[in-house]
């Protein structure tokens, strides 16, 4: 089956309601607004949305949380609270600032995810509640939520306890619930962090810094939440002791593999985690793994992956814009346009990388020809096997002036889309779905238009693949579709080198907890 294209036009006439969007009410929600808009992207990512107390959804709203981001399966429910670090003696300071800046903030989170399970269509972009949230929400068997308290105000405090440092939180697992306020506990540590709610759904916990580190190095929906998934599974496995601060639990988890090819966190010397194996994770490692020639090299492979990016929000901002165009004989559906860009969105840094080399290789190859087509789909067994993703130029000719013109082209180009679609459905049963999109090739100088399209696999019938075949005859097309297998490697240079941070050190708690301290003054 094939789902109508979004066709996306540089006439920015407007043609229905934009989706207005927040940016935040603070300098803190507006910069958390800014974060989540570069690695979120805008049409997933709503700051400070409200929730209608009324049923007729009139009347004024309250805030649900201070960022909400839904692209299926995900939802990321953020908190944010700046809290002034209170003047006066450590061990009433430590817990009154945790109570308001992180206690507080979790419980608004447990609101937030219970009424967005309950009412989950009484959900407003506007206080007035007179602008729904424009996106459906997954499924509850399908919804994988992530929890995230932003705790600001105490980074000040935190430096000048350790004498230095980023001001980053010490990550401490043996530490849960209300033992983070109470002095008289033997887990009890100020500037650290463990299990907030051991009795439910992992609360994650950051510092502004914190968060600042993570989102830049995370910067798409999937790295962000497999990040979250692995750092709540890890703090709740038993295996780590310490972690001296999130940039360097960080970092340990962005140079280690596991079997299947996915960063994680894996024993420094083994394979798989045994019984009574503990880990602390000492300070230096992400230093060590920022300052290291193998990531600058990334970082130099990623520059093109953002080419990506700026394809998606191109469609999106024309989503949000009400600017999106369809060609006679389509409706235009924000849910069905949806579907094809958000599975862009779940593409990770690394897949964007070859993507974009993908489509800026077609696009340099389309100028000398008439069309140029490019394929991108992961081998059986991959991780992403079923989503496949395809590129199309195709030029505007001059005689096409004279039959029918650019609308008349605009319709042959989406016929090309719908005919590729479903011949690549076919030939690779195994693909779930396949998302097409069409463009110019650069350099035309008649303006350019953004097609994209989006398939599902089907029970074809014989009649269905007689008439693909006569559709990709009439067309020229899928004749002599060559295969090449592409290999990169996410750090292009040898993997990054190890350091004594990288091994993390042993050794019980208080021990973990000295070193910890006097590395800390150190560093």
């Amino acid at each position: 089956m094939i789902k109508k294209p979004a066709n996306i036009s540089d006439h920015f006439e407007q043609l229905r309601p934009a989706i207005i969007r927040s940016t935040g009410s603070t300098p803190s929600e507006r910069y958390l607004a800014k974060l989540s808009d570069r690695t979120f992207l805008n049409l997933w990512s709503y700051p400070n949305p409200f929730r209608a107390q009324k049923l007729s959804g009139n009347g004024e709203g309250k805030e649900l949380c201070d960022l909400l981001v839904v692209c299926e399966p995900h939802i990321i429910v953020f908190s944010e609270k700046n809290i002034t670090w209170p003047n006066t003696n450590l061990d009433v300071a430590w817990p009154r600032w945790f109570r308001k800046a992180v206690l507080a903030a979790a419980s608004q989170l447990k609101g937030a995810e219970r009424w967005i399970k309950d009412f989950p269509d009484r959900i407003f972009l506007d206080r007035e509640c007179k602008e729904k949230f424009p996106l459906n929400l997954p499924s509850l068997e399908k919804r994988r939520v992530h929890r995230v308290v932003v705790a600001r105000g105490a980074a000040e405090a935190c430096r000048g306890y350790f004498e230095g440092g980023l001001g980053t939180l010490i990550i401490d697992p043996s530490i849960k619930g209300e033992d983070h306020c109470r002095p008289a506990s033997q887990t009890y540590s100020p500037f650290t962090v463990g299990d907030i709610d051991p009795s439910g759904d992992f609360v994650h916990v950051f510092d502004e810094t914190a968060l600042d580190i993570v989102m830049n190095e995370l910067d798409t929906i999937s790295d962000f939440t497999e990040y979250l998934d692995k750092r709540s599974a890890f703090i709740r496995s038993g295996h780590l002791g310490l972690a001296h601060g999130e940039e360097d639990l960080l970092a340990y988890y962005a140079v280690r593999m596991n079997e299947n090819g996915e960063h994680d966190f894996t024993p420094p010397n083994g394979v798989i985690w045994k019984d009574g194996d503990i880990l602390a994770i000492g300070p230096g490692h992400y230093k060590s793994y920022i300052s290291s020639p193998e990531y600058s090299a990334r970082a130099k492979a990623n520059e093109n992956s953002y080419a990506w990016d700026r394809l998606i929000e191109t469609f999106t901002n024309h989503m949000l814009g009400g600017t999106s165009i369809v060609l006679p004989g389509f409706e235009y559906s924000l849910t069905e346009s949806e579907i094809a860009v958000r599975h862009m969105a779940l593409q990770n840094r690394f897949l964007r990388r070859s993507h974009s080399e993908a489509i800026l290789g077609a696009l340099e190859r389309g100028r000398h020809g008439d069309s140029f087509f490019r394929a991108m789909i992961s081998p059986e067994g991959s991780p992403r096997h079923e989503t496949g993703f395809f590129f199309l130029t195709l030029k505007y000719k001059d005689w096409m002036d004279e039959t029918g013109g650019y609308e008349k082209y605009r319709l042959m180009r989406t016929h090309y889309l719908k005919t590729y679609a479903q011949s690549f459905l076919m030939k690779y049963p195994r693909m779930q779905r396949i998302i097409g999109i069409a463009m110019e090739p650069p350099g035309q100088g008649r303006g350019a238009s953004e097609d994209i399209i989006y398939g599902i696999q089907s029970e074809w019938t014989e009649i269905d693949r007689q008439n693909a075949q006569r559709d990709c005859e009439e067309l020229g097309i899928m004749r002599n579709v060559q295969e090449k297998n592409h290999h990169s490697a996410e750090f292009p240079l040898a993997s990054p080198t190890k350091t004594r941070a990288n091994q993390g050190f042993y050794g019980n708690r208080k021990q973990r907890r000295a070193q910890a301290a006097r590395e800390r003054k150190n560093r």
